[in-house]
């Protein structure tokens, strides 16, 4: 028991040694399965493919508009009207048509707006950036979800295993016994107590193993993968010994972080807002170009005639009965929130980061302590078996040890789990 111990510790270091050194290629093709099923992720990129064609769209106001129509009109009763020429019994009618129409065409083009262009177009870019950052915080998220789901099977598998290793350990202690009472070394009740334990044992290795379907479920659930198929995982979590400290200023992380990004980009989408309701009230100027080809044609001609039109158009607002300093007030206080909880967002990163380190050093330091306890406890089952073979212990010392080494390879699976998912935790508090 002692040999197969060292062979799998052994092992393990080695595993955990090349995947420090590269990325843990199942790991990594599990999250290249679970991005590529995700609806969040779909629905988060075709959402910033839809702000992207906000900012093009605002992008257009910047350039000349050619806008068409056509017209019809039939008028019942058209104006008339009766001239008398002085001097003489002539009279001179002139009648306007039943019928007018014709076709037109308008090109436009906005000089001045009062910035509201302008506005509108940088707050389609803020809003495009804060889609774009909105995909990079549900791949986070998506990434730490997975690699929690997927050490979470890994570590119950290898719970399964170790219940079976106790369930044999103590299958050997029964068959101990029975030898004893059998040569009446012993009385019966050692036996029972025994029996009792491997009936715990059988009992330890069905709930091992219903844990194991559970969290095999579970991980092909967010991979969207048929229940009845089996992703390929590792068979022992990685033991994390060595803390990596951190590669950059936590100043610098933080600005990895998609959530400051998005925060950043809100403070721009409200100032953009802001400058948009404000040139409401400011001076817009255009100009544009008419062309027309209608009947009745000019000079009451009554066939279709072209004709055209320049203009340019200059709106000033005058009095607003104080609705422009109240809509540039509500638009700086706006701005002001939108300040404070960016301000409110980077202090909550910063403290993720930070109990982000401290959880993975401390579960670092978990893993290293039940490795020590491990070892003893394995020794200790091992004392505590060959003693009662000679008499010179009872069987619940025996049963006692094997309790505990029991309880000692649970705890060393339990903490190489935090540490890998606190290690997990750090990589997207950085936003790596």
């Amino acid at each position: 028991m002692k040999q197969l111990y060292l062979i799998m510790t052994a092992s393990a270091l080695l595993t955990a040694a090349s995947g420090r050194a590269q990325d843990n290629p199942l790991l990594d093709a599990y999250r290249a399965q679970v991005e590529a099923y995700s609806p969040d992720l779909r629905a988060a990129e075709y959402a910033a493919g839809a702000s992207g064609e906000a900012r093009q769209s605002a992008r257009a106001d910047f350039l000349p508009k050619l806008s068409g129509g056509a017209n019809f009109n039939y008028t019942g009763h058209p104006l008339r009207k009766d001239i008398a020429l002085p001097g003489t019994d002539d009279v001179y009618t002139f009648e306007g048509r039943n019928t007018k129409y014709g076709a037109s065409v308008s090109l436009a083009q906005p000089l001045y707006a009062g910035g509201a262009l302008r506005a509108g177009y940088d707050k389609a870019q803020a809003e495009d950036e804060m889609a774009r950052q909105e995909i990079r915080r549900v791949t986070n998220d998506l990434r730490h979800e997975a690699d929690v789901r997927y050490w979470n099977h890994v570590a119950q598998c290898e719970l399964v295993s170790v219940a079976d290793g106790y369930r044999q350990s103590v299958g050997r202690l029964v068959e101990v016994v029975r030898q004893r009472v059998e040569a009446e070394y012993t009385d019966r009740n050692d036996l029972l107590m025994a029996e009792v334990r491997l009936n715990d044992a059988d009992y330890q290795v069905q709930r091992a193993r219903n844990d194991a379907e559970v969290a095999r479920l579970s991980l092909n659930a967010l991979a969207g993968i048929p229940s009845d198929q089996h992703i390929a995982t590792d068979t022992l979590v990685v033991p994390l010994t060595v803390v990596q400290p951190l590669t950059d200023e936590v100043d610098d992380l933080l600005m990895r972080r998609p959530e400051m990004g998005m925060a950043e980009s809100n403070v721009r989408v409200q100032q953009s807002a802001a400058r948009q309701a404000n040139a409401r009230y400011l001076p817009t100027l255009s100009i544009g170009v008419d062309g027309s080809y209608s009947s009745p044609g000019y000079d009451f001609r009554a066939d279709l005639d072209p004709n055209y039109a320049i203009y340019a158009k200059l709106s000033v607002p005058i009095f607003e009965w104080g609705k422009r300093r109240r809509t540039k007030n509500m638009g700086r206080y706006q701005v002001d929130i939108a300040r404070e909880r960016c301000t409110q967002v980077g202090d909550g990163l910063r403290l993720e980061v930070e109990t982000a380190q401290c959880n993975y050093a401390q579960a670092v330091e978990q893993v290293r302590l039940t490795e020590s306890s491990l070892r003893k406890a394995a020794e200790s089952e091992e004392l505590a078996m060959d003693k009662y073979r000679e008499g010179s212990i009872s069987i619940v010392e025996v049963i006692n040890a094997q309790l505990f080494h029991l309880e000692a390879r649970q705890n060393h699976i339990r903490s190489k789990l935090n540490a890998c998912v606190a290690k997990s935790a750090l990589q997207r508090a950085c936003g790596e």
